[in-house]
């Protein structure tokens, strides 16, 4: 075998800094999956351009776009980022601690799963779960992100379509008016859908495809003339649902990533209508990742939850 000598590399900060810029072309969301400030992400671009005595992004008004090089050389840089993931998941899976990497998005991390986590750790105290959470696990508008992330699992809201993987339904999804307890006690009861117009709305504005707002709650429940532009609006859905638990208003959201204050009587549904979603809950498990023995665990106790649940 003849040996080539090759070039030595960057710093591999300094390269996972590239890598993750050029996914997100945000120094913000890549500073927060690599929880460094924006200041370090930039050095470390800094540090990459000159050491390789190229530009790799141009900074304008509208963000961070790639240059040509760029471009060329990101798709490889994420295979090989892809690649060295796999390779240490298999060094651990090859060892005797067992640990199981799950992909999700924030608000279903803290809203559904962490609620629930306690009940996986006790009856499985041999895997020890390591948690990515990021916005990616939520389809946009612009159409879901496909690929490799390095987890075991994932649990994506979109239509279902995640090519070269096993995609379960986890459970439907609808929107529905939810508020606290206290908000039954004032002058205007919410028994009645006209009665909203005396009560702050909470705008659940989370980013993903199959959004409904209030207008077209509204519209159902045979309300008009009500201005809908006012209230308070939070772009996580968590952010949202404890607003709604201090009674602040009333939220429109997801009513399943509530369940749990629900069930704990922090909130209620004071109405039955619900708008249904064409996005839903999907665990979604790589081809190569089926036969873990961890993962086929995790499966079926996060399906045994769903299925205690809607009993």
């Amino acid at each position: 075998m003849t040996y080539t000598a090759r070039a030595p590399l960057p710093p591999l900060n300094a390269l996972k800094a590239f890598e993750v810029a050029a996914r997100h072309l945000n120094l913000t969301k890549a500073a927060a999956e690599l929880f460094v400030t924006p200041a370090a992400v930039s050095r470390h671009i800094k540090v990459l351009e000159e050491y390789l005595d190229v530009t790799l992004f141009i900074r304008g008004n509208q963000g961070l776009e790639l240059t040509e090089v760029a471009l060329h050389c990101y798709p490889k840089l994420s295979t090989g980022f892809a690649t060295l993931a796999d390779a240490v998941a298999e060094i651990r899976q090859r060892t005797n601690r067992r640990q199981l990497t799950v992909g999700m998005a924030p608000s279903f991390a803290s809203k559904w799963f962490i609620p629930r986590m306690n009940q996986f750790t006790e009856m499985f105290p041999d895997i020890d779960l390591r948690i990515i959470s990021s916005s990616d696990y939520l389809e946009s508008y612009k159409g879901a992100k496909h690929g490799r992330d390095g987890t075991d699992v994932s649990i994506r809201f979109g239509k279902g379509s995640y090519p070269d993987c096993e995609v379960k339904k986890m459970f439907s999804v609808s929107v529905t008016p939810l508020c606290s307890p206290t908000l039954l006690d004032g002058e205007f009861p919410l028994d009645d859908p006209e009665n909203l117009r005396h009560y702050t709305l909470i705008h659940d504005d989370t980013l993903h495809g199959g959004q409904q707002d209030w207008d077209t709650w509204l519209e159902a429940a045979g309300v008009s003339a009500m201005d809908t532009s006012r209230g308070s609006r939070f772009n996580h859905v968590s952010l949202a649902l404890e607003a709604a638990v201090a009674g602040h208003g009333v939220v429109l959201t997801i009513g399943a990533l509530a369940s749990k204050d629900i069930s704990q009587g922090r909130l209620i549904a004071p109405f039955q209508l619900s708008l249904p979603l064409d996005y839903n809950y999907y665990l979604v498990v790589d081809k190569d990742k089926q036969e873990l023995t961890t993962v086929n665990t995790f499966v079926d106790w996060i399906f045994s939850e769903i299925e205690s649940e809607q009993r």
